[in-house]
């Protein structure tokens, strides 16, 4: 009997401290913004990033073009400012 509290205490406790780590880990967490964990400059630039994800990504002007105008990230000309000088050749939605 008295190694049955033992083992429900120690999985209580294990349970809480992972519920802690959660919540304190969530803190840093932008919900509405799926890139918050990298670096803006890591993303813009970097070898993981933006022109990474959309050449991996099969269908950006689902995925990603809706919910960038949604947050006033820029429409079809904000994109067009990086994709034309870079060689971009793409039809984004009206």
């Amino acid at each position: 009997m008295e190694g049955k509290k033992i083992i429900r205490m120690i999985i209580s406790i294990g349970l809480f401290v992972a519920l802690i780590t959660i919540i304190f880990v969530s803190q840093g967490h932008d919900p509405n913004n799926p890139h918050a964990s990298i670096p803006k400059e890591e993303w813009i630039s970097g070898e993981k990033g933006h022109g990474f994800a959309v050449i991996n990504n099969q269908n950006p002007q689902k995925q990603c073009y809706q919910c960038h105008e949604k947050q006033g990230l820029g429409g079809k000309s904000y994109c067009l400012s990086c994709h034309d000088p870079s060689g971009v050749d793409y039809n984004l939605p009206d």
